[in-house]
């Protein structure tokens, strides 16, 4: 279940506070509550953008909400989820007896533009360092929040508007095929199945044999993240890119300080240094010209595959996104999902 407290903004706050929060949302709605979290209204993401295009004055989230918002109670949820979805409202408060709210619900809402784009989750991978959880169960279908992975995944990228989506597995292929064909997802899904281990862009050589529409996007199995993935195909399409890498600013502290020198002449000390490095956040945008440069049954990472493409002078970019994103390849960041997609 979706951790609802991240949505709840008081009555009394700023509404540009209200809008830097609204920004790092997934949901692009607000709960406005009181002191003692009883539901008070809504505010949107239109509601927010009108207002600063106006340049009213008003100036707390009370003062914009819609007071008369959509909401529902343990005992009717299932009718209200029904309303909200025709009204177009991806998110529901759940309230009690006393109007306290005390949970929300997802309303699956498909996007009006649907994507030519092919989207691809490398879901090949062992996991070895989520042993011994994936021993038996393959990394993608671990449960984040009550729900695995891969359904997360797919369930963004169907919300997004991509209606084509291939998986490509190898360890314990048939456990994931066998849980994604359950789930009667409303999209066209097919599997690529890699023989050997082919690395993050090996596998997708054998993407030259189906007849998709480009660029494509891939994602790695184990990534949650809230960035907007059909604005970066777009931004590869209207800037002609041939590949974009997704990125994540990361920031390290030494726990030390830091001597700066010239020559072992002492020149000064830094207290404990921050440094803030672009990593990359395990999804790209990739032109037909970049798969063509992938060969049949020869392995490749994903990383190699963009030096291969500078080589050529293709053009590259990245997209950087200050959005949730977490890999899910250790057990803290696995513990941290859970906290962060939990109530």
């Amino acid at each position: 279940m979706i951790n609802f407290e991240k949505y709840l903004v008081n009555k009394n706050s700023e509404l540009m506070s209200a809008l830097n929060i609204l920004n790092n949302l997934t949901h692009k709605v607000l709960i406005i509550v009181d002191d003692n979290k009883k539901l008070c209204g809504t505010i949107s993401d239109g509601d927010l953008r009108r207002w600063v295009i106006r340049k009213d004055s008003k100036a707390n989230c009370e003062s914009l909400m819609n007071a008369n918002c959509i909401y529902a109670y343990s005992h009717n949820k299932e009718i209200m989820k029904s309303k909200a979805k025709k009204k177009g409202v991806s998110l529901l408060p759940l309230i009690d007896d006393e109007n306290k709210v005390i949970g929300v619900c997802e309303i699956e809402l498909r996007l009006s533009e649907k994507k030519k784009s092919t989207a691809v989750i490398m879901a090949g991978g062992k996991g070895t360092r989520l042993l011994p959880l994936t021993k038996d169960v393959p990394k993608p279908l671990i449960e984040v929040g009550g729900k695995a992975i891969i359904e997360r995944i797919i369930e963004k990228l169907i919300n997004e508007g991509f209606q084509n989506i291939v998986i490509s597995v190898g360890h314990l292929s048939g456990l994931i095929e066998e849980y994604v064909k359950g789930k009667d997802f409303d999209a066209s899904i097919s599997f690529s199945r890699e023989n050997k281990p082919l690395g993050t862009a090996g596998s997708l050589a054998d993407i030259k044999k189906r007849d998709i529409f480009y660029p494509i996007l891939v994602t790695n199995a184990d990534i949650l993240c809230e960035c907007n993935l059909s604005n970066i195909v777009e931004k590869t399409m209207d800037q002609n890119l041939d590949g974009i890498m997704l990125c994540k600013e990361e920031k390290y502290q030494v726990p030390f300080g830091v001597i700066n020198h010239n020559n072992k002449e002492w020149k000064g000390i830094t207290e404990k240094p921050t440094y803030s490095f672009m990593v990359n956040a395990g999804i790209y945008i990739l032109s037909k010209s970049m798969i063509d440069l992938i060969e049949e049954n020869q392995y490749l990472d994903m990383p190699s595959l963009f030096e291969k493409a500078k080589l050529k002078n293709y053009k590259l970019g990245i997209e950087c996104t200050s959005q949730y994103w977490i890999d899910i390849g250790r057990y803290e960041t696995l513990d941290s999902a859970n906290k962060y997609f939990s109530q």
